[in-house]
């Protein structure tokens, strides 16, 4: 299985936290990378845009939103099981439209107002 690569907000104080879980169970499974400039270049997105939402990549192969988290899991004790549960249709549609249209969009509107004050 190819590595599974994982770009992410740290300026996220949510995000954060969240990465550094995971981080400490995945060990070597997988990689996570702090959003730059020159990162989301090179996962050919802006700041803005690889900061809207959680980001991962396997093989080349572009992964976003829950499919992102869902990937993590599936590598990573204990999230495992909920990995499968997450990932059966009417669920993920469901985790979907909440994180696309509720949950990504407050933190970035969260992000956006911390980028505004740290001006």
């Amino acid at each position: 299985m190819a590595k599974l690569e994982v770009l992410y907000n740290a300026e996220c104080p949510i995000c954060r936290r969240e990465i550094e879980h995971y981080e400490r169970l995945s060990g070597d499974e997988v990689e996570y990378i702090k959003i730059t400039a020159d990162a989301a270049a090179d996962w050919g997105l802006t700041e803005d845009q690889a900061a809207q939402q959680l980001h991962a990549r396997r093989g080349g192969n572009l992964i976003i939103g829950v499919d992102a988290f869902v990937a993590i899991w599936q590598r990573l004790p204990y999230f495992r099981v909920i990995a499968p549960i997450v990932n059966f249709k009417p669920i993920k549609a469901f985790s979907s439209l909440v994180y696309r249209r509720i949950l990504a969009p407050l933190l970035f509107a969260a992000h956006k107002r911390r980028r505004e004050r740290a001006k």
